[in-house]
């Protein structure tokens, strides 16, 4: 946020400041008393349900968020988890501190690959075409899941994106499912267990999302059921994962800590973000992804 760790000095802070820089992990509802009238509000993520938008619009407080910046950085971890499935790799990762080599015959009984298969992507946004596109380039059949599909003008032909009602007619088909889609009222909880007794039982789930999007309950039991194949999540309803989860210590689920869209290239990318928005905010011109 301002670089300082405590709260109360960071609300002293912001009293004299103009702008905030947040991540959605640092926010504090608290933080709203010391912003006024045409202060702004840049945040680091794409997502903005941690923040509060309809507080930000009463008080006429500038909020634009990060969306563009993630797109690649955000689908490349989307199939780092689904390759993971599909060429073993954590067995292999394994297996070099046990130096055991095969034996390939049976490996190779264990192995995929992506191709002819169908993706499809929950929630067609800026990072929803980037892994789109990526699913197309493994010659994958993808489609696309958008709340006004008439507004889509994409990588993806006509029929393949359809949609949030329509979800459920394409599951039966889907081999990969990548949820992407923001967290709302209406997302919360909609892959739930309808969801997963939709989908094949060979079906792989890809949650960069939001935690919440996923019934998690429901995923344990449909990974405990074999109802589907794995899990390669990044999000979950409570992070850090607690120790408890049955989600820790499954061979079909891939965990990684809610880092899908870091990368060594974030500063570059959103300095330049932010440093268009701060000539923008300067010439009283619209701000990149101002969403208030």
């Amino acid at each position: 946020m301002t670089g300082l760790t405590e709260l109360e000095d960071t609300v002293s802070a912001l009293r004299d400041a103009e702008m905030l820089i947040c991540n959605p992990v640092r926010w504090d509802d608290r933080l709203l008393e010391a912003l006024e009238p045409g202060d702004w509000v840049q945040v680091t993520s794409a997502g903005y349900d941690a923040y509060p938008v309809d507080a930000f619009r009463d008080r006429g407080i500038k909020f634009s968020n990060a969306a563009g910046i993630h797109d690649s950085v955000v689908a490349e971890h989307a199939f780092a988890l689904a390759l993971s499935f599909t060429r073993n790799i954590p067995e292999f990762s394994q297996r070099r501190y046990e130096r055991t080599w095969g034996p390939r015959s049976e490996l190779s009984l264990e192995l995929g690959d992506w191709k002819n298969k169908t993706l499809t992507v929950y929630g067609v946004g800026n990072i929803g075409e980037s892994i789109a596109r990526r699913g197309l380039a493994f010659e994958m059949d993808v489609y696309g899941i958008k709340r006004n599909p008439d507004d889509y003008d994409g990588c993806l032909p006509d029929g393949h994106v359809l949609p949030a009602d329509d979800l459920r007619s394409v599951l039966p088909k889907t081999d990969l499912l990548a949820v992407i889609v923001p967290l709302t009222a209406e997302t919360r909880g909609s892959i739930d267990a309808a969801a997963f007794e939709a989908l094949p039982d060979s079906a792989v789930l890809v949650n960069v999302a939001r935690g919440p999007v996923v019934d998690q309950d429901a995923l344990v039991d449909a990974l405990r059921d074999d109802s589907i194949a794995g899990a390669g999540l990044d999000v979950f309803e409570t992070e850090p994962l607690p120790e408890e989860s049955p989600l820790w210590g499954r061979e079909d689920v891939l965990i990684t800590p809610h880092v899908g869209g870091r990368s060594d290239t974030f500063p570059d990318r959103f300095g330049d973000l932010f440093l268009e928005n701060y000539d923008r905010l300067r010439a009283d011109e619209p701000l990149v992804n101002q969403v208030v």
